[in-house]
């Protein structure tokens, strides 16, 4: 699978824009998803050829903030992604996750809970 960043509920057209140019200056392919596409698997998203497609459109909530998932994106790319959003100055995006075996089959609502859950759980320590 070649490397790719998903963006999800990025609302600020130049922040938008500020992560494709970071993402495409390391040739990284980077995926703008919109809300109708929520009911994809993020595999599906991510591009995974045996991840089926589904007809359904999501017509819930929009996220509760942004999100980012890095599929197939290799160690040395992810850390420099996150330093130069750093060195920009740019506000942190704080539901990240790497695509794994499990989370390729969720849908972007299922995956953005568990995050939720993961994120609290790491502020209450």
């Amino acid at each position: 699978m070649r490397e790719t960043v998903l963006l999800f509920n990025i609302k600020d057209k130049k922040r938008a824009q500020e992560l494709q140019m970071i993402c495409m200056s390391l040739r990284i392919r980077v995926r703008l998803i919109k809300k109708e596409e929520y009911f994809q698997t993020v595999g599906v998203l991510a591009g995974m050829k045996e991840a089926s497609e589904t007809d359904r459109i999501y017509a819930g909530e929009e996220l509760a903030d942004e999100m980012m998932v890095f599929a197939g994106v290799t160690g040395s790319h992810l850390d420099q992604i996150l330093f130069m959003m750093r060195k920009k100055g740019m506000k942190r995006i704080d539901y990240k996750a790497v695509l794994t075996d499990t989370n390729s089959q969720w849908t972007v609502p299922e995956l953005f809970k568990e995050l939720e859950k993961e994120h609290a759980a790491m502020h209450q320590l």
